[in-house]
């Protein structure tokens, strides 16, 4: 197949990020992430948001801003600004572009950033509209009811807002107001080749730091509590100026079947230990998952049974890595994959918990968007998430690439082995690219 400059660039860009440890391993200075952010903003406009709005059949994209970062989606836009209220203004007007005005308080790198093509006052708001005569405007409220993380992003508009819109427009035009949430995914479901480089870089520093926690740098086994390693994760935020996607999820399986996380319980030999955690900076979050076992006295690497168990995951992850791709809907996908997984002798399960009586080896998927924050709102292959199910999958569009697989185990008194993965990806018109360095093999702490 033929490979497209874009898609070429923006794999060549990824890699390059990974395999500069220098550009991971250290944060990147305020200017460099600015400058970044900036680029990124400047492409997203020209290249992604035309389609967007088109598909979606918005004339015109009103995002309100109160201020200080209220408004859920404000990086996507500009910086927060320290008081007053605002507007992002997008007018499809024709041509190759769309028009970008920014209204009310702005700052000195809103400008020199060159993303938006004027400002203006605040009250300018009614004239800019009633000259263009949008025949749609689209608003950050939802089109279904709120159901499940990550929507929020698309339901920043307030009642108030709401009021203010309908009085200050008038009748006319808040007759075409419409939910832009649909828009939205879009925006967020195909990356530019920066948003690319910096999802990479986050997901590495990510996964190495997980990786060391699941080790004996953290990891003293009859000593260190799973709140132990969850600390010293969160110390790791602070030392790294990254931000807490959320609170690091530290558990592990028994041989009795028995699940335990998040507690100050001792992590013990023979422990199947998993890490769930994602950090965020300029605009990023990720979502990552780590396996790791914990030898027994005696014993120099896992026992068969465990390395059986990630053998198998490993190749669930690369049937699920060849046959999800960009161009159709997550359900399309979602339910074709189902099958795939079934037919290569599998049993696929909708709950994330091994089955009673289930027999054989269980999986289940659950793929969830990525990118700006841990659980985007763009096209997913995930039955918790029914509305996502229904965009497209838009090209290099960001997502984890998260299963379970279940494994029987005599050792285990018949219980099974779960191994719970988790990478950050890209979907392309290839299949799944990795962003960061996969798991290659179960972590040892000795």
């Amino acid at each position: 197949m033929k490979r497209s400059l874009p898609t070429v660039l923006a794999a060549a860009l990824a890699t390059i990020a990974i395999a500069a440890p220098s550009s991971s391993a250290e944060p990147d200075d305020v200017r460099s992430r600015w400058e970044t952010s900036c680029m990124i903003r400047h492409d997203k406009f020209d290249y992604v948001l035309p389609g967007a709005m088109r598909r979606n059949d918005i004339d015109m994209w009103i995002v309100t801003d109160r201020g200080r970062g209220t408004q859920p989606m404000t990086r996507d836009f500009g910086i927060s600004t320290v008081n007053g209220q605002g507007f992002f203004i997008f007018t499809d007007r024709g041509g190759d572009r769309i028009e970008r005005i920014q209204l009310g308080p702005e700052t000195d790198l809103a400008r020199e950033c060159g993303a938006y093509d004027r400002f203006g006052r605040f009250d300018e708001l009614r004239s800019i509209v009633e000259e263009r005569d949008p025949q749609t405007i689209g608003l950050n409220y939802l089109a279904v009811p709120y159901e499940s993380e990550g929507l929020h992003i698309a339901d920043g508009l307030t009642y108030t807002d709401f009021k203010f819109l309908t009085s200050e427009l008038g009748e006319k035009y808040a007759a075409r107001f419409t939910s832009a949430q649909h828009l939205i995914a879009d925006f967020h479901g195909e990356r530019v080749a920066g948003e690319i480089v910096e999802m990479a870089k986050i997901g590495d520093l990510t996964r190495r730091l997980i990786e060391r926690a699941l080790s004996n740098e953290v990891i003293t086994p009859g000593k260190t509590t799973h709140n132990d390693v969850a600390r010293w994760l969160e110390q790791k935020l602070h030392d790294h100026d990254l931000l807490r996607a959320w609170y690091p999820t530290v558990y592990s399986h028994r041989p009795d079947g028995s699940e335990i996380g998040g507690t100050e319980r001792v992590i013990q030999r023979g422990d199947v230990l998993q890490i769930d955690w994602g950090a965020g900076r300029n605009n990023f979050s990720t979502d990552i998952k780590r396996f790791a076992y914990v030898l027994r006295e005696g014993e120099t690497e896992p026992p068969p049974v465990v390395l059986n168990t990630f053998a198998e995951s490993k190749k669930v992850q690369e049937i699920i890595r060849k046959h999800v791709r960009s161009g159709r809907t997550g359900r399309e996908q979602f339910d074709e994959l189902k099958q795939i997984i079934r037919d290569a002798g599998y049993v696929y399960t909708e709950l994330e918990e091994a089955g009673p009586d289930a027999p054989g080896i269980e999986v289940n998927v659950g793929m969830h968007a990525a990118g700006n924050i841990g659980h985007d709102m763009a096209a997913s292959l995930f039955e918790i998430f029914p509305e996502r199910t229904k965009y497209v999958v838009r090209p290099n569009s960001i997502i984890s690439l998260e299963y379970i697989v279940f494994m029987p185990a005599e050792e285990w008194d018949g219980n099974k082995i779960p191994i719970n993965v988790e990478e950050n990806a890209l979907i392309t018109e290839r299949g799944i690219e990795w962003l960061h360095p996969p798991q290659a093999r179960v972590l040892v702490i000795r």
